[in-house]
């Protein structure tokens, strides 16, 4: 084929494609416009995950009439005019790419008006195809109208997520933005119900309430400004105890700008060694500053990503920063083992406190350690391959692992993956018969939850139903709590809030009605750390053998690990 020049409408299209990924990518532009107009008020609506309407209304310092054409061509910008200025840029964008790549892929309305003006103008943009400027009413500001995103390219269209995905990344696009700026007033409305709302107070304790809840905000750890040099770090990262089971709610920033970086995101991480348990992370925001010239914010078409003159220093600074704050509110080394001898009766005959006992094992009547744990003959299947042999318990290592003694060597069960796996069996059980059990609180317990959090309740709400959670609405962000499913024994708060974060981030399972019980059965589920009785372990066992599939947790990882007498007499040179 020849080579030929592409006619302009398909040229703004692939421009826009840099620039407008999603609607989150739509918001986040128009919102970082704002604030360079220096607005103190930001309000965005959205519908239908934003594919439908996206609006920014701000009270900055407005476009004049004859500006208006200019906003929305190519490479026409108030924020930079010589090559020379990226080294020292100040502002949020500098491309001239965002208005014009957001009209080139939707209907764009634009009002607005400079405060000293006695009305403002309008501009209507089809599809790249700009209108006239007219005179309207206003207030001083300006206020971008999107809609149909994406109607003119509908492969990229039907490539969004499901509209509550969308909904959720564009409340953590404009949550990290409301982070990076306290002082300005944010708020999110989604389908006519506001999900995010922060004062613009300055405070950074403000701003935390309104994108993480009250309830999560009080157990977050102000980071003490720490420099090292031209590098200084701030913000605030939570207890340990609050974390979640995926990344997305921790915000790094860099010179008030979200970005995405693997090696401060890892520095935090490793900030954390010895506090979280493996497959959680932490929450919080690390805002770092340094000099312009030491960072290059001009890697990426969406300013995602950004260049360090010295990377090393500026993860060195945040790792220091966040774990000289943990270390100051929390103990470095996790509590010390259980320890017991197998030739010492007394250790392991002892009954241990138990911290959180679970309703299903602490009925389990007392024995001695001699006794044999076997399932009824009735619940196993002749040809199946998955249960048990008969085992006896000989105790605890690392308030995590049962080991016990079995005809063909030893067995090691980690108890937090054989109880999930006994969980979720029940539930699904109960949920072919008759109903999941379920258990109604005396009081509701009320709970203000995250913007994310709120909107997952409302996307799996038959499925939270269906396995007993039952919540409703209380005002705001908040929920009542009236009743949990049955299985659900520890802290009613702590298993809620990590289900709505599993779910948030897709949860394990194929139906909604799945990634529900399975979450609820991991979290419901003795924790690595608990202390169990030998009769607990004995019953854990017993209820693990009547399993269907009792060598794996929901989650795919080993619930028995088996070392054969004939590997132990090899490990100590007797064969």
């Amino acid at each position: 084929m020849p080579i030929v020049r592409l006619d302009e409408a398909t040229v703004r299209r692939i421009a826009a494609g840099e620039v407008v990924e999603r609607p989150a990518s739509v918001v986040k532009e128009l919102v970082e416009n704002a604030l360079d107009a220096e607005a103190r008020t930001i309000r965005v609506e959205i519908v239908a995950g934003g594919r439908e309407l996206i609006r920014v209304q701000d009270d900055g310092t407005g476009i004049p009439p004859d500006e208006l054409p200019l906003a929305v061509e190519r490479h026409a910008t108030s924020k930079l005019h010589r090559f020379e200025d990226l080294a020292r840029l100040a502002s949020y964008g500098f491309r001239g790419e965002a208005l014009a790549a957001i009209s080139a892929v939707s209907e764009c309305e634009i009002v607005s008006r400079v405060p000293d003006a006695p009305y403002g103008a309008r501009l209507l943009v089809r599809y790249g195809r700009p209108g006239r400027v007219e005179p309207i009413g206003a207030a001083p500001g300006t206020v971008v109208t999107v809609r149909d995103l994406f109607a003119n390219v509908p492969a990229r269209r039907r490539f969004l997520r499901q509209d509550a995905t969308e909904a959720a990344l564009i409340q953590r696009t404009l949550a990290a933005l409301a982070l990076a700026r306290p002082e300005v007033r944010f708020e999110l409305t989604n389908d006519g119900r506001t999900v995010l709302a922060t004062g613009g107070s300055g405070d950074l304790l403000d701003a935390l309430i309104g994108v993480y809840g009250a309830e999560t905000a009080t157990q977050m750890l102000r980071l003490e400004e720490y420099c090292a040099g031209e590098i200084v770090v701030q913000g605030a990262v939570g207890l340990p105890r609050v974390s979640r089971p995926n990344r997305q709610a921790l915000f790094v920033l860099v010179n008030q700008r979200w970005v995405e970086s693997r090696t401060l995101v890892a520095a935090i991480e490793q900030a954390y060694h010895t506090l979280l348990m493996v497959g959680r992370y932490p929450i919080g925001v690390v805002a770092v500053s340094l000099p312009g010239d030491r960072v290059d914010v001009n890697v990426h078409p969406t300013k995602r990503e950004v260049r360090f003159a010295d990377e090393r220093a500026v993860a060195a600074a945040v790792y220091e920063a966040v774990r000289r704050t943990l270390l100051a509110h929390v103990p470095e080394n996790p509590p010390p083992p259980v320890t017991f001898s197998p030739l010492s009766p007394s250790v392991v005959q002892r009954r241990l406190q138990v911290a959180d006992p679970t309703r299903e094992l602490s009925s389990s009547r007392p024995g001695t350690p001699e006794e044999l744990v076997d399932a009824p003959s009735s619940t196993r299947s002749a040809d199946s391959a998955n249960w048990l042999p008969v085992l006896r318990v000989l105790g605890q290592v690392r308030q995590a692992y049962i080991i016990a003694e079995g005809p063909d060597g030893m067995y090691l069960i980690d108890q937090h993956a054989a109880h999930e796996r006994i969980l979720l069996d029940r539930l699904l059980a109960q949920l072919e018969a008759r109903g999941v059990e379920q258990q109604a609180l005396l009081e509701p317990l009320v709970l203000e939850l995250s913007p994310v959090q709120l909107a997952t309740v409302e996307r799996y709400r038959d499925a939270l139903v269906q396995l007993g959670w039952e919540l409703e609405p209380f005002g705001g962000a908040a929920v009542a709590v009236r009743a949990v499913p049955a299985v659900v024994q520890r802290s009613i708060e702590q298993v809620l809030i990590a289900v709505l974060d599993d779910l948030a981030a897709g949860g394990r399972g194929t139906t909604p009605l799945e990634r529900v019980a399975i979450s609820t059965a991991c979290h419901s589920a003795i924790r690595a750390g608990q202390e169990l009785s030998l009769p607990e372990m004995r019953e854990l066992i017993r209820q693990l053998e009547q399993c269907r599939v009792p060598n794996a947790c929901a989650h795919g990882r080993p619930t028995v690990v088996h070392l054969s007498t004939e590997e132990l007499e090899r490990q100590f040179s007797r064969r």
